[in-house]
C-alpha cells in the first residue's frame, strides 16, 4: 500500500535511533532498485520502523512511499518492540557472502555483454569440445 510521505507522522522524542548515519548508499540503492522493504506504520500513520528509509525517500523527493500497516492500538510497548525487532534481529552479509554476490553479479554482467563474432565462435568451440 502506498501513502503520501507527508501523511507519515514521526515522533522524534520516541525514536530509538538518533544517528541515521550516511544515507548515500541507501539513496543510491533506492534510486536503482526502489524501496525493497516498506516502512512500517501504525493505523494512525505513525512511523514505527524505517526512519532511515523515510529520510532517504524525502531526500530523493519522493511524494509517496510503500508502507506496511501494523495495527497496534496505540500500544507503546508493542511499537517499541517492533522498532527494536526491525533493527536488532537482522544479520549482515558475511564477507564470503558479499564476495559470492559480487562474483554472481560480475558473471551476470559478463553474460549480458555483447560479444563479437570471433568471441562467439570461440565460445561455441569450447562448448562443442566439452560435450
Amino acid at each position: 500500500m502506498k501513502i503520501a510521505i507527508d501523511q507519515i507522522q514521526v515522533d522524534e522524542k520516541e525514536r530509538i535511533r538518533r544517528d541515521i548515519g550516511d544515507l548515500g548508499s541507501l539513496q543510491n540503492s533506492m534510486e536503482t532498485v526502489g524501496l525493497v522493504n516498506p516502512l512500517v506504520i501504525d493505523e494512525n500513520n505513525r512511523l514505527i520502523a524505517g526512519y532511515r528509509r523515510l529520510t532517504a525517500c524525502k531526500n530523493l523527493g519522493w511524494e509517496e512511499v510503500d508502507v506496511h500497516v501494523v495495527a497496534l492500538g496505540s500500544d507503546q510497548l508493542k511499537m517499541l518492540d517492533v522498532e527494536i525487532a526491525e533493527n536488532f534481529y537482522r544479520k549482515d552479509f558475511s564477507p564470503e557472502e558479499i564476495l559470492s554476490a559480487e562474483r554472481r553479479r560480475q558473471d551476470i554482467l559478463e553474460s549480458r555483454r555483447k560479444k563479437g563474432i570471433w568471441e562467439r565462435f570461440l565460445l561455441w568451440l569450447k562448448r562443442l569440445f566439452r560435450s
